[in-house]
């Protein structure tokens, strides 16, 4: 018994970094960390440290206790506590990531099971068109085949009848006929059943002779359609090849999380080692130092993935990130994304706080669950409601902190109200679908954007608080007297699909933007004599005369406009005239007696020739490239 006491003292007096040496002294510099031979010699971590023996310390034993007792043992509870909620976090982090790999696994084998549709249709049109022209091929040959047959069937009835041939028969009768002429009996024949026999014979000759069936089959024969199937081998390596990039990773942000747990930790760790030598000190800094290195170094390879049901794309700048269940992550980042995207089956109760205060737009697809009051914060300063939303927008939804509200093919019916008077901007695209009657859009809208909407506008549909009115590529409604309404003044126009008439642009219009696209005839009278500035972008209809009016004082030919303007186009009215920049593919210039000064890179260095008269050459001379001949007129 004695023995295995001994055993046991003697083990625990063993030292924990060499467990063949006892613990013999202690190490002053270093919070009296009990020590052995190995670690102050030489090569030990104490070597050279103030140590003392433990049988002479028993005031260090002292001390060593208190220190155990006061610091120590506080700091190993922490430590546990905090062990617990890191290995809580480690699991919760590792079930998402488990959660997540099950749901990629689900998306690769939903979209390469499209990719398999698709090469499957693609196969079954193939095999269609070729059954296609086989039986196409076969009804013609079915037709001659039988068109042949028939005619060798009289054929050979004819040529063979009797098992006696034909030619046998006609020598016969020619014979006997020869015999009748020599006696002189012109006007008696008798016919016999042989005779009638070859009569009837001949008449069927004659018939096959006569009938078309012949060129009939020679004509089907030039109907037959041999086809070969050919695959273009360098579109089979290119689409090989873009398989490579219909997919990519993006790291969602774990190194994002609040790091409290590790800060705290690494607080401890200092703290226990604020008595050590000056090496243990710098050894300490260097390792922190590369800690931090290591997170900057990850932050920047975040990627965030923004995407609709039907479309998406990656950005790298932390702007965006999507969710496809749930958004639970959201509270978990130290830096949030300026965008949101809620796709499409999205299945979260949006209360108060699950998206968090910070995010400034907000995309939301066809969501199962209802919004309601606080759902979107009040940061939020864009709102898109994309094809198939289908949740009610009742007041208080959407907040007052929402200035732009898009939406496509909403489902629900707006109601007034939906739109609160805060939101400025309003835009109708992409087959948006509901009647605008009066008061849906809301008196605190000033710009207003409509597109390819599919329901007619009707006077008071836009509020006549609204200032501007853009009608976007694809708008394609009757714009007739009073449809915009007095109070708007600036319009800008792209490439709508109804003509405007006369009275489709209200007289409080005094700016008009035809914007790239635009493709309507402006006969006199389309654009009213209130309107006092014009910009004229990429159109693509010729102006003639009196397509400006004589009120027009502003015209300003930008980036893209691509229209001569003979004389007369431009009225006399017009006192200022500004012109975007020269394209690269004019080769002379023509300068007159301007007043403005140029800028440098106003003339671009690839044209041949500049034309200056004399009374403005000073003005012009320094910015005309070196390159470029000057003429002086």
């Amino acid at each position: 018994m004695k023995e295995s006491e001994d055993i046991i003292i003697n083990n625990q007096n063993r030292c924990t970094l060499h467990p063949n040496k006892n613990l013999e002294f202690l190490c002053l510099d270093c919070k009296f960390m009990p020590c052995c031979s190995l670690c102050t010699s030489r090569k030990g971590e104490h070597h050279g440290h103030k140590t003392d023996s433990l049988e002479s310390s028993a005031s260090n034993i002292h001390s060593l206790i208190n220190e155990f007792k006061d610091n120590i043992y506080p700091k190993l509870i922490e430590r546990k506590e905090n062990d617990q909620i890191l290995l809580k976090e480690s699991n919760e982090t590792f079930k998402e990531i488990q959660s997540q790999n099950d749901n990629n696994n689900n998306l690769l084998k939903n979209e390469f099971k499209k990719i398999h549709n698709i090469l499957s249709f693609v196969e079954l049109d193939i095999e269609k068109q070729l059954s296609t022209n086989l039986n196409q091929n076969i009804l013609i040959n079915t037709i001659i085949t039988s068109s042949i047959d028939n005619d060798n069937k009289i054929i050979s009835t004819i040529l063979n009848n009797n098992n006696n041939s034909i030619i046998d028969k006609l020598n016969y009768f020619t014979q006997i006929n020869n015999q009748q002429d020599n006696d002189d009996n012109d006007n008696y024949y008798q016919i016999d059943t042989d005779t009638i026999e070859l009569i009837k014979q001949y008449q069927n000759s004659l018939l096959i002779l006569n009938n078309s069936n012949n060129i009939n089959n020679l004509t089907k024969l030039k109907e037959y359609n041999n086809q070969i199937l050919k695959f273009d081998n360098q579109t089979i390596n290119n689409i090989k090849n873009s398989f490579k990039s219909i997919y990519s990773f993006g790291d969602i942000p774990n190194d994002a999380i609040d790091y409290n747990i590790n800060n705290n930790n690494n607080n401890n760790n200092n703290n226990n080692n604020n008595n050590n030598n000056n090496n243990n000190n710098n050894n300490n800094n260097n390792n922190n130092n590369n800690n931090n290195n290591e997170l900057n170094n990850s932050n920047n390879k975040n990627e965030f993935i923004k995407k609709s049901d039907e479309s998406s794309f990656l950005t790298d700048d932390f702007e965006s990130l999507a969710f496809k269940d749930n958004c639970n992550i959201l509270s978990k980042l130290k830096k949030l994304p300026n965008n949101v995207l809620l796709l499409s089956g999205f299945n979260q109760k949006l209360t108060k706080g699950i998206i968090p205060e910070g995010v400034k737009e907000l995309y939301i697809g066809d969501i199962k669950q209802d919004l309601i009051i606080d759902s979107i914060p009040n940061t939020v300063t864009t709102v898109n409601l994309l094809y198939g939303f289908n949740q009610k927008l009742t007041k208080g939804i959407i907040p007052k902190g929402v200035k732009e509200l898009r939406l496509c093919n909403i489902k629900q019916e707006l109601i007034i109200d939906s739109i609160p008077n805060t939101v400025t901007t309003v835009t109708f695209f992409e087959g948006f679908n509901q009647k605008l009657t009066k008061g849906i859009i809301s008196e605190g809208v000033k710009v207003l954007r409509l597109g390819d909407i599919k329901q007619e506008l009707i006077i008071d549909s836009i509020p006549n608080t609204v200032t501007i009115v853009a009608l976007c590529n694809g708008f394609n409604q009757k714009l007739t007297k009073g449809i915009i309404p007095e109070g708007v003044n600036e319009l800008r126009l792209c490439n709508i699909k109804q003509e405007l008439i006369i009275d489709s642009i209200p007289n409080t219009v005094t700016t008009v933007a035809l914007c790239n696209g635009f493709n309507e005839k402006l006969t006199k009278g389309i654009i009213p004599e209130c309107v006092n500035e014009l910009r004229l972008y990429n159109i693509k209809q010729e102006l003639i005369i009196d397509s400006i009016p004589n009120t027009v004082t502003t015209v300003r030919l930008c980036g893209g406009f691509n229209q001569k303007l003979t004389k007369g186009i431009i009225p006399e009215s017009v006192k200022e005239l500004h012109i975007g920049i020269i394209p690269e593919w004019v080769k002379e210039l023509h300068i007159g007696d301007i007043k403005q000064e140029l800028i440098i890179d106003s003339i671009p260095n690839t044209l041949n020739n500049v034309y200056i008269y004399k009374s403005c050459k000073k003005l012009i001379d320094s910015f005309v490239p070196v390159k470029v001949k000057i003429v002086n007129i």
